[in-house]
């Protein structure tokens, strides 16, 4: 990926959330738990999507941010099992939209393994992405003091449902405004990460003032993610993103870096890449990505995404200043740093 002296950091997301290894590894052992369903499938298929490992960036996110809140009430009795469920919930979320994803998009393998749909089949995978969006609320509902968190995923949930789908309705659309680019990233990425992020402010003990400064940071951070997956569509080593470049290229998907590099390039270049984009119809070759890309480099679309993806990523750390310095709100900072930085 193109370098980015500003914000590139020597750390990974390992090292990153050392801080809180031992919660994620209480919300590793809760997710195992609650995916062993009585029905073998479901917990085969559970387990596939489980083991195939991931970032767990989203109940890091819901730890990090409710042990920032805490950090400055040691009277408060922080809920220990409530923030991990949470973070189990969310994860469970994740897990079963990355199963219909592959399903909607007929991918055979994910993170270099190959996908639930691919080894199973695509209906018992949907069925089963189905249980486990049921599951991570049924996890939450049996505390009634969770209310307020089951409304915030609730939200979440129909928020990125309807993301796809407007993904979906608009696929191929090459004049599509960077608005509507933007709506369906927020409403598919960053409201999640948002979401996250306010209920493990609530969960920590958080204020209205707090809950809402982490939300926004989460809102900025989900927005620089997903611009950075784009670039990494165009410019990641397949061996570390565990797919082939252009994947949503072909898919017809109409990301930053091309909104960028249309609007950029003269006339016949803004012709030619058109040309290379409509003409296979999805079905285009690796030289077709790679012209395109080429294009892209030279029109300034990567430049102008990786922009605003480091413009978001500053955002998100100003909404930090709402808290006192701690190894927890470090950790939230070097992991906003880590999203544009990243290789996969």
């Amino acid at each position: 990926m193109m370098q980015t002296p500003s914000l590139s950091v020597p750390v990974n997301s390992v090292s990153l959330l050392g801080i809180v290894e031992s919660d994620l590894q209480a919300v590793e052992a809760r997710l195992i738990a609650e995916t062993r369903s009585d029905v073998g499938a479901v917990r085969d298929i559970s387990g596939h999507t489980l083991l195939s490992g991931g970032k767990r960036l989203r109940p890091a996110l819901a730890i990090l941010c409710a042990r920032t809140a805490a950090v400055d009430r040691p009277e408060y009795a922080f809920p220990y099992e409530r923030v991990i469920a949470a973070a189990a919930a969310a994860e469970m979320i994740h897990m079963a939209t990355l199963m219909h994803d592959d399903v909607v998009d007929e991918a055979h393998e994910r993170r270099g393994r190959p996908t639930a749909s691919a080894v199973y089949g695509n209906g018992i995978t949907i069925l089963t992405g189905d249980y486990l969006l049921a599951k991570s609320i049924s996890l939450l509902a049996h505390n009634d003091e969770n209310l307020h968190v089951v409304r915030v995923f609730s939200d979440v949930t129909v928020a990125m449902a309807e993301g796809e789908v407007l993904q979906a309705a608009v696929a191929h659309h090459l004049d599509i405004p960077i608005d509507t680019y933007e709506e369906v990233i927020e409403r598919k990425t960053a409201r999640f990460l948002a979401g996250c992020c306010e209920t493990g402010a609530m969960l920590g003990g958080g204020d209205s003032a707090e809950a809402a400064a982490l939300r926004a940071y989460g809102h900025h951070l989900g927005m620089a993610f997903q611009i950075a997956d784009d670039l990494l569509d165009f410019l990641g080593d397949p061996k570390k993103t565990g797919k082939p470049l252009g994947t949503d290229l072909r898919d017809g998907r109409v990301t930053l870096p091309l909104i960028h590099g249309l609007r950029s390039a003269d006339n016949d270049t803004r012709e030619h890449l058109r040309d290379r984009l409509l003409a296979h119809d999805g079905q285009g070759s690796d030289a077709d990505v790679a012209a395109i890309t080429a294009i892209l480099q030279r029109t300034g679309g990567f430049e102008a995404a990786q922009h605003a993806a480091e413009g978001r990523i500053e955002s998100a750390i100003l909404e930090l200043q709402a808290f006192a310095p701690s190894p927890y709100r470090d950790a939230l900072e070097r992991l906003a740093r880590f999203v544009v930085a990243r290789d996969r």
